[in-house]
């Protein structure tokens, strides 16, 4: 490996001489920048210019040596762009691994096509990108942009390291404040490194060097836990041309509130009259913004529209209600203004939806990617996901579970989490009859399903049945080849429960030896992952979610058959979680049954790095008895 690291070295030893020439950086990089990088970072300059409260100019220029195909990625030579974010300059430059030349990009030789997702169905959202293949390896790729925008809230932070396997020799980050607009700044995870730092009333000056690359470890906490950062924000500012200020979730949420909400929002009456009917029998609050919910779902659908300040302000309710959809901002905002025909009040609450990501409860800015709507209640607060026309109410699921949001109220931000289930709720109940022969086995599958688990598997009623069966065999590909010939769902939306019901045949479920059968008494296995053994872990343990299953399985034989042995009863508890196995033989009418009763808890948690070791064992130790064989002696 050290004779390898010192041949790449070599390499752009020889490279950096001609590249000086063309102002690429000549100082040869640090041996441990190749460990783990797929592309490394020689220079990046990004200056932020604060040109007034409503005026912005971004310049960035970044110089990658990207060492393999992996490392295609973090060239990035692109800008995103829209109505008020206007390109200035952008030009690009790539050259081989002998320092010359090769490729040369003008502003008119990127190219542009629209940005939009699968679900928005217009915008003007766009990206102007170098469309460039490369012919060999290692390269390096000198990109630089300018741009200009009225939208001064967001793009002022940063993250120089913003991705995985990627190396820095330097980064430098400029931000000009001429005006000495009041703005905050706050450094993270940045102890230990290279940094140099000028800090003034108008502006801050940032020089980090030699960062090596880290790498994605599994159940490893988000990257934003451990990357080094810079956040800044100004305290006044402008959101495509709304002028704003704050430095507070309080105030921030008062004027989100004040100027990105719809207020005094008419429908039509015989929306209103629709509702009145609907709910003229429900006995709460609860009860009617359930009603109204549900009216929601099945007359509106989902579609994004990004266009301008019309992508941070929602569609008004009535236009929601002429045209049937909406983005998440309109949907939430049309659920929050019907309820308000009921008077029962509500809040538009703003949330990063996907995987888990708080809104940073210690450095107020413009936030989030998602709206979800909040009903306050004097036990325990109503949650709605908006969007979807399926999800239960009062259910928010693993898309934006668990996190801190944002409360928008008359009053100001209010900065909040939304529900957690823990791992007695997400649980997977599981009771399965099996009846075997030497080589045939039939099965009746019964399982219950509640919280994450429920969340995860409430969609599968939705698609065809091939892929329903699909889906069954490709999870439970470990008893062999088998059939599907009976499946049924049910879900049940109130109480957040599905039920799935399976019959299933099949063959080869036991091994055979001479006239014994070595039977696995745990026929369906609980999801648990695969760790690689991992001697030099650097990145804590975060398993984000717990969760539970409590299942019971049977064995019915024909008649002649006697079992010879049956496994030791189980008990494992740590930190991590528990697992019980208990193996029964039940005399019945027709003969010996087999009974096997399990329970796993996996435990949600943060741990340090050394205890990686002991977790990798507890997942080992369940997949092994996961394994068990009972023994059972056959007719013949």
């Amino acid at each position: 490996m050290r004779k390898i690291l010192i041949a790449l070295q070599l390499i752009f030893i020889g490279l950096a001489t001609p590249l000086h020439a063309q102002e690429i950086p000549a100082n040869t990089f640090k041996i441990e920048l190749l460990a783990n990088a797929n592309a490394i970072l020689r220079e990046e300059i990004t200056e932020i210019n604060i040109l007034s409260v409503d005026k912005m100019r971004v310049k960035n220029r970044r110089t990658v040596t990207v060492l393999n195909e992996n490392g295609d990625y973090h060239v990035q030579a692109y800008t995103f762009h829209k109505d008020n974010i206007k390109i200035l300059d952008q030009q690009a430059r790539v050259y081989n691994s002998s320092g010359e030349e090769i490729k040369k990009f003008k502003k008119r030789h990127f190219e542009d096509r629209s940005y939009l997702s699968s679900s928005e169905m217009y915008g003007d959202s766009r990206i102007s990108y170098m469309n460039y293949t490369p012919v060999g390896y290692p390269y390096t790729v000198v990109f630089e942009e300018e741009y200009e925008t009225n939208s001064t809230v967001f793009r002022t932070s940063w993250i120089p390291l913003d991705t995985y396997n990627l190396s820095i020799e330097k980064a430098r980050y400029i931000f000009k404040n001429p005006q000495a607009i009041p703005f905050r700044f706050e450094e993270r995870n940045m102890d230990g490194l290279e940094v140099e730092r000028e800090i003034t009333a108008t502006g801050l000056e940032y020089n980090i060097s030699n960062v090596p690359a880290f790498t994605s470890e599994k159940h490893s906490p988000d990257k934003s836990e451990f990357q080094p950062r810079l956040l800044v924000a100004l305290d006044e500012f402008s959101l495509v041309g709304v002028e704003g200020s704050g430095n507070n979730w309080k105030d921030f949420g008062k004027w989100q509130y004040e100027h990105l909400l719809e207020h005094d929002a008419q429908l039509p009456q015989a929306t209103i009259e629709k509702i009145e009917k609907l709910t003229a029998n429900a006995e709460s609050d609860r009860e009617k913004a359930k009603i109204i919910y549900q009216y929601v779902q099945d007359n509106t659908r989902y579609i994004s529209v990004q266009l301008g300040i019309g992508g941070w302000i929602p569609m008004p309710a009535a236009k929601v209600d002429e045209l049937g959809y909406g983005d998440c901002k309109a949907l939430t905002n049309y659920t929050r203004v019907l309820l308000e025909t009921q008077n029962i009040p509500s809040y538009y609450t703003v949330v990063y939806g996907g995987d888990r990501k708080h809104l940073d409860p210690e450095f107020p800015s413009m936030q989030g990617n998602h709206v979800i709507l909040n009903i306050p209640q004097e036990d325990q607060d109503i949650w709605l996901e908006c969007t979807s026309q399926s999800i239960p109410f009062d259910f928010l699921g693993r898309f934006t579970d668990d996190r801190y949001v944002l409360k928008l109220t008359p009053e100001g931000g209010e900065l909040v989490k939304t529900p957690a289930y823990g791992a007695k709720h997400n649980l997977t109940r599981t009771e399965a009859e099996i009846r075997l022969d030497e080589e045939i086995f039939t099965a009746d599958i019964t399982r219950h399903k509640s919280g994450i688990a429920y969340d995860k598997i409430y969609g599968i009623q939705s698609i065809k049945e091939r892929n329903q069966k699909e889906y069954y065999k490709e999870q439970w590909g470990y008893l062999g080849h088998f059939e599907i010939q009976n499946l049924s769902f049910s879900n049940d939306r109130d109480s957040v429960k599905f039920l799935e019901k399976l019959e299933i045949k099949g063959k080869n479920f036991s091994r055979k030896a001479g006239n014994r059968l070595l039977l696995p008494v745990n026929f369906l296995r609980p999801t648990v992952y695969s760790l690689p053994r991992d001697e030099t872990r650097k990145m804590p343990i975060e398993i984000t979610r717990g969760e539970s299953y409590a299942d019971t399985f049977r064995y019915y034989f024909p008649q002649g058959f006697e079992i010879e042995s049956i496994p030791e009863k189980v008990h494992l508890e740590n930190e991590f979680g528990s697992l019980f196995i208990q193996t029964s033989l039940i005399e019945a009418e027709d003969g010996p049954v087999l009974e096997v009763e399990r329970k796993l808890i996996i435990n949600q948690g943060l741990w340090e790095p050394e205890k990686y070791e002991a977790y990798y064992k507890f997942l080992n130790q369940i997949k092994s008895y996961n394994n068990q064989k009972a023994v059972i002696l056959t007719a013949g």
